[in-house]
């Protein structure tokens, strides 16, 4: 069977949330698991099927194998606007209480600090994830490339992503994929790429 690359849905939520905690376990745990896998995977595939903001569907790509989805990817840009934060805080506030949702906003705003946002001639990667099965099939490949084509449709200049600097096998992907480190900033890589 062929691997092919769609936009996310709603139903896709049960296979997407998990793959989305593994791009960054560890530190979208912190945020919104209260260092619970459990936790964080429930507020990922309840922002998912919202649809809006960072973390939901409409925002995302995976790439499926028959009915099986083997690989999810995001992007950002500089002309999401309002709404897009709009509906990350609505996904928040309308999966966690009130005191959990300001402990979760304030934990995403201490990593957030620490991450340039992308200029009007970047677009952003993030939440790129392999299912382990599928790992060394060229899934991440066929994702990234998904990626080139929407900066390609949007007439952006380079590819952008940040990696934290511990995830080595990450680093060695994005490398081998041509993209080039730009900085370093406080526990992360910001990897670049010409469009």
């Amino acid at each position: 069977m062929e691997i092919r690359v769609r936009q996310g849905a709603a139903p896709d939520a049960v296979q997407a949330a998990p793959l989305i905690l593994n791009a960054a376990q560890s530190l979208l745990t912190s945020i919104f698991g209260h260092n619970k896998d459990k936790t964080a995977g429930g507020y990922l595939a309840h922002a998912w099927a919202l649809g809006g903001g960072q973390y939901g569907f409409k925002n995302h790509w995976v790439a499926y194998e028959g009915d099986v989805i083997v690989g999810v990817v995001t992007c950002w840009h500089s002309k999401l606007g309002a709404d897009f934060d709009r509906a990350t805080l609505d996904s928040i506030t309308s999966y966690f209480s009130l005191d959990e949702a300001m402990t979760v906003l304030m934990r995403n705003q201490t990593v957030a600090i620490n991450l340039t946002p992308p200029s009007n001639t970047e677009l952003m990667i993030g939440h790129l994830s392999v299912a382990e099965s599928a790992r060394r099939n060229g899934v991440g490949s066929l994702l990234i490339d998904s990626m080139q084509a929407q900066a390609e449709k949007l007439k952006k200049r380079k590819l952008v992503l940040d990696v934290e600097v511990s995830n080595i096998p990450a680093i060695r992907f994005y490398q081998h994929q041509g993209f080039v480190e730009e900085s370093i900033n406080k526990g992360f890589i910001r990897f670049a790429k010409p469009v």
